[in-house]
């Protein structure tokens, strides 16, 4: 796991270029905030492992490349840990020194030394903005890394918390208290990002099972992944409401709003949010409205 630095790991997330889709249209700040970017973990480790080692790591089999995975994934969420900490350290949160004291028991004394080490790199101003930090994931297609409001709860899972717009209570939301990974015994309403945080957080996970056992648990991860586009998630929504969605971006019908398709979906919102932006006076509930009125019918279109 030492071969996996923090700084690399920031620096291979960080070249990823969070904005590199919104250079031209800065109002379309309601889409960077729930972006979720997605790296493989072979791609990530051979950004950051010697070339030869990463050569020899993808031919020595799966139980070799699994256990560089399961060390990436750790480490991965020793830097998510670090951030939570950076956020709170940030708000002056009354709730900073007892997990500081809970991920010093759960990852050891380096975590602290680490924290004060990196602290820089830890702040809103390394990663472009002066108040939100990464939230950093994983799942059955490798790894997800998000940018978030320091004031915001930090629960994440790539599929079914993309984000969180609640209010951060310590780390995170009254709702998601369950994600609590690291003082917590899972439930079955935490997050799945939450149970395998909780499998990835202890080492000695990895050295209780042969190859047969860690392909089968490889393999459930991509059968919840597969389960989940099958169903697309897509909740339950009304008639009135998606007339309601339809009037608000000013479509006709369902018929109007397919034959547009998805360009003209997005120029709408485009406009939408460049009228109600904060940055140009306008109210923070209406930018919120028209961005998740707009990822509502992005979902009726991929239907």
């Amino acid at each position: 796991m030492n071969l996996i630095s923090y700084e690399d790991l920031m620096f291979s997330f960080k070249e990823e270029d969070l904005y590199q889709e919104f250079s031209v249209h800065h109002e379309t700040f309601a889409l960077r905030s729930a972006k979720v970017i997605k790296i493989s973990d072979a791609d990530l480790l051979r950004k950051i492992l010697p070339e030869d080692l990463s050569s020899q790591m993808f031919g020595s089999g799966h139980l070799n490349l699994l256990a560089f995975i399961f060390a990436l994934r750790h480490k991965i969420l020793a830097l998510n840990s670090l951030f939570h900490l950076a956020a709170l350290k940030q708000n002056k949160d009354p709730y900073f020194h007892q997990t500081k004291s809970e991920f010093r028991k759960v990852f050891g004394g380096s975590f602290i030394d680490d924290f004060e080490h990196i602290f820089e790199m830890l702040l809103p101003p390394f990663w472009g903005n002066t108040k939100r930090l990464p939230i950093l994931g994983f799942s059955a297609v490798g790894c997800h890394f998000v940018l978030r409001d320091i004031n915001s709860c930090r629960a994440f899972d790539a599929y079914n918390i993309p984000y969180c717009k609640n209010r951060a209570e310590g780390t995170f939301c009254h709702y998601h208290m369950q994600e609590k990974f690291w003082i917590k015994n899972i439930t079955e309403e935490a997050s799945v990002q939450a149970k395998l945080s909780q499998f990835y957080v202890d080492p000695s996970n990895f050295s209780q099972f042969d190859e047969e056992i860690l392909v089968k648990l490889v393999n459930s991860f991509f059968a919840h992944f597969k389960a989940f586009h099958a169903t697309k998630h897509i909740p339950f929504i009304s008639h009135e409401r998606v007339q309601f969605l339809l009037k608000f971006y000013s479509f006709s019908g369902l018929e109007d709003l397919k034959e547009k398709g998805t360009v003209e979906l997005r120029k709408r919102f485009l406009e939408k949010a460049k009228q109600y932006h904060p940055d140009v006076g306008g109210a923070h509930d209406s930018f919120r409205e028209a961005r998740e009125n707009y990822e509502y019918l992005r979902e009726i279109l991929a239907r």
